[in-house]
């Protein structure tokens, strides 16, 4: 374990090579790791402050029967900051010009990894024809903030609660030195790049705490979406693979045992259940 943490520590140390290409999507670019290949394309898109690289344990076994692209987020990993980072207009747009400019074309299978679900909605709803199914993977609406004394779901606070929030308190505690669980379950030479990627937000954390944009866009998302299911708001537990909003063809799969990032705990469920999804809109 010693040799292993030290090993990671040195690597950390030099600048991360991409494992992708840098796309530039006009004035600024972005990661995208593409392999594989077939119709149609799944699309993986992280977490908060998750990376193209945690979805090293998905895309290789995934992309020996499909084509499969990750890519970092503005602001995030390899790729620039925008303007407006981790917002749901900023996000959607960015990913769609990142796919046109890459020339990876539709229909594309996206994969919604915690809040990365309501960033395949809103993709979805921006450019349906483009979005050939959904899945969401542990995907959940139950996102909270403590807002003067207050602590509520995003989508029970007010704008104004939300503003009166920030500036955030820094983080607690030094910089991270180690990748924990369930990161540690990645290939020890990814471990160290993450490790950079997360000491990076980190300083950046410190630097900029007093911007709501991107929670306040969640908040419209979310509440957005439950007036179009009639105002059901049940979080998306497990995997739910699933066409277009308001389809019948839906499918539920329970990571039994997993934690919050299934594409860690459990890849092989999740490769498994995207196989699955792909083999059905080819056999269609």
């Amino acid at each position: 374990m010693i040799a292993a943490l030290a090993t990671i520590a040195v690597l950390a140390a030099a600048a991360p090579v991409p494992t992708g290409r840098l796309v530039d999507i006009g004035g600024r670019k972005l990661h995208l790791l593409c392999t594989g290949s077939g119709s149609p394309t799944v699309v993986l898109v992280a977490g908060g402050g998750g990376f193209a690289i945690d979805w090293a344990l998905v895309q290789p076994p995934l992309a020996a029967t499909a084509r499969v692209c990750s890519y970092d987020r503005a602001g995030l990993g390899w790729s620039d900051e925008g303007p407006a980072d981790e917002t749901v207009e900023q996000t959607v747009a960015d990913l769609h010009e990142l796919l046109q400019r890459a020339g990876e074309r539709p229909p594309y299978v996206l994969v919604g990894a915690s809040i990365g679900g309501i960033f395949i909605r809103a993709y979805q709803r921006a450019f349906p024809s483009d979005v050939a199914a959904l899945v969401f993977s542990n995907s959940a609406n139950r996102v909270g903030l403590a807002a003067n004394g207050v602590n509520g779901l995003l989508w029970t606070l007010s704008e104004n609660q939300i503003r009166s929030a920030f500036p955030l308190p820094p983080p607690p505690g030094p910089a991270p030195s180690r990748e924990d669980d369930p990161f540690d379950r990645l290939p020890t030479d990814l471990q160290a790049v993450r490790l950079q990627f997360d000491v990076q937000l980190y300083e950046r954390f410190q630097r900029q705490r007093d911007d709501s944009a991107s929670l306040l866009s969640w908040r419209k998302e979310f509440l957005r979406e439950f007036d179009e299911t009639e105002g059901a708001t049940p979080p998306l537990d497990g995997l739910a693979a699933r066409r277009p909003l308001f389809s019948t063809n839906t499918t539920a799969v329970v990571a039994k045992g997993s934690g919050h990032e299934i594409h860690l705990y459990q890849p092989d469920v999740l490769v498994q259940a995207l196989r699955q999804t792909v083999t059905t809109l080819r056999t269609r």
